[in-house]
């Protein structure tokens, strides 16, 4: 009875740092599958789809170009885009910013566009927990390739987004 006593107060705590990086680990994996998406949505529909993040109130929603016109007296400019609902990211999830190698977006609303063929720009989404805001899962959008590779760090720099100019080609 001892033993399972000393080993209850060894692997209880223990189990309490598992869990916020779980949280972390689902909401940037909920993130990526959703950009998986609309990426191929944009490819089958042949329109500019986005995901909208609001880096101040920790949600995020998919933002769907408007209607084609139904009718010829509609005026285009009277058309709307489609908005999903917000989508908020667990508990103890942040979002540290979105890095577009030129600048670090932190604060206010940020969209990431794909355009009709599926491309974007490179970029970089980070997430963090606020109870420890060492730990960042951080997910690399490579724009033309639409590769996607996710990096978790645990020692408070996330990784930057390396320009590349024209001497890389």
């Amino acid at each position: 009875m001892a033993l399972i006593g000393l080993l209850m107060a060894m692997v209880v705590p223990n189990l309490g740092i598992l869990v916020p990086s779980a949280r972390l680990r689902g909401s940037g994996t909920v993130i990526q599958r959703n950009l998986d998406l609309l990426r191929s949505e944009a490819r089958i529909q042949s329109k500019r789809i986005a995901m909208e993040f609001d880096l101040d109130k920790r949600r995020w929603r998919a933002v769907y170009p408007p209607e084609q016109m139904l009718t010829r007296d509609q005026d285009a400019s009277t058309l709307e885009e489609l908005l999903d609902n917000w989508k908020e990211l667990e508990d103890d999830v942040v979002f540290h910013g979105i890095d577009t190698g030129a600048q670090l977006f932190t604060r206010g609303t940020y969209r990431l566009v794909f355009d009709e063929f599926g491309f974007t720009n490179d970029q970089i989404v980070h997430l963090r927990l606020t109870s420890d805001p060492n730990e960042f899962w951080s997910l690399t959008l490579m724009g033309l390739s639409g590769r996607t590779v996710v990096t978790e760090t645990s020692d408070g720099n996330p990784p930057r987004l390396q320009q590349t100019n024209e001497g890389a080609f």
